[in-house]
């Protein structure tokens, strides 16, 4: 893994950046096109795509460190708040779901 991620920082910024833009833009829309779907949708597609253009751009790297920090920060929340944290998860869950049956069954 040493040896690939070496000769991948050892190919030219011309040839890395179009490659990372592209793959990073590619997860970023698919996580559009499957934000719909019932689950996680696209946020998984949506922080592997920061995270893939944090490799070489600041601005996604201030963007996946911001979502990195406030998923910190409700892991203390919701650690100190465990009650009302499940509380507010089943309700949401419910929410989705509701809505999610309203859309396509109605």
């Amino acid at each position: 893994m040493e040896k690939l991620k070496h000769r991948w920082n050892q190919t030219p910024t011309a040839i890395r950046k179009p490659i990372v833009t592209v793959v990073g833009v590619l997860f970023i829309i698919a996580s559009i096109l499957t934000g719909w779907l019932p689950g996680p949708g696209g946020i998984p597609l949506f922080l592997i795509g920061i995270a893939v253009l944090a490799s070489e751009f600041t601005w996604a790297e201030r963007v996946r460190d911001r979502i990195l920090h406030l998923l910190h920060r409700f892991g203390i929340w919701f650690k100190a708040h465990r009650i009302l944290g499940t509380l507010l998860i089943i309700w949401g869950v419910a929410c989705g779901a509701t809505l999610t049956y309203f859309l396509y069954f109605r």
